[in-house]
């Protein structure tokens, strides 16, 4: 049954080493990787069904041959089962179900952020104080359950201003093949910055890593 699984993954390492060569190897491109290996699974399993009846058809009257072909048919049917349980499944901050490339287009929310910590790590951030409430070198990024928005948290400081240091939040839009595009900028206080960062990670934003400059 391994064997199945390689055969339709030879065809996207194969597009994967060309993507690699052209650079082109965003979210877009993974999709991309999914759906050929989706394709390939269900041409091997479509061509398993047939293989099958016919082996049946050809075994009527020879209850030995049943036999075995039924043992196999067994074994086969829940190696299919969890195939197609995990190529359905669809589950927040986890990439969706590979057969949902077949007959769904490309969005950013389909590809998970593998830079994103867990939920158990997630709870450990909570309860600490983020560096970039008092260090100017530090940084502080968030995104959203569906991979599209990002938060960026920095420390600015200005002691000519009636304001000596706030931290800037900003928010972001990951776009497909493109630079991400800036939405909104805002100049808070620390605590109002601390309670937002809370207030995010309470909401099912995860930390990830630098999305823009």
């Amino acid at each position: 049954m391994l064997l199945n699984i390689l055969i339709a993954s030879l065809i996207p390492f194969v597009v994967w080493v060309i993507q690699k060569i052209s650079g082109n190897t965003g979210p877009k491109a993974s999709y991309l990787r999914r759906r050929i290996f989706a394709y390939g699974i269900l041409i091997i399993f479509i061509f398993s069904v047939i293989g099958f009846i016919s082996l049946f058809q050809e075994a009527q009257g020879n209850g030995k041959s049943i036999e075995i072909l039924s043992r196999v048919l067994a074994r086969d049917s829940v190696f299919w089962a969890i195939l197609l349980w995990a190529g359905l499944s669809n589950k927040p901050n986890e990439d969706k179900g590979f057969l949902y490339s077949i007959w769904q287009p490309f969005k950013a929310e389909y590809i998970a952020d593998k830079k994103k910590i867990s939920k158990s790590q997630k709870k450990i951030i909570q309860n600490k104080e983020p560096k970039f409430l008092s260090d100017e070198t530090k940084e502080g990024w968030l995104i959203d359950q569906k991979n599209i928005w990002c938060k960026r948290f920095y420390l600015e400081k200005n002691p000519n201003a009636d304001l000596k240091q706030y931290v800037v939040e900003q928010t972001g839009k990951l776009l497909p093949n493109q630079h991400p595009e800036i939405t909104k900028e805002l100049k808070l206080k620390i605590k109002e910055a601390k309670s937002d960062w809370k207030y995010y990670l309470n909401n099912g934003w995860l930390p990830t890593d630098k999305k823009w400059d």
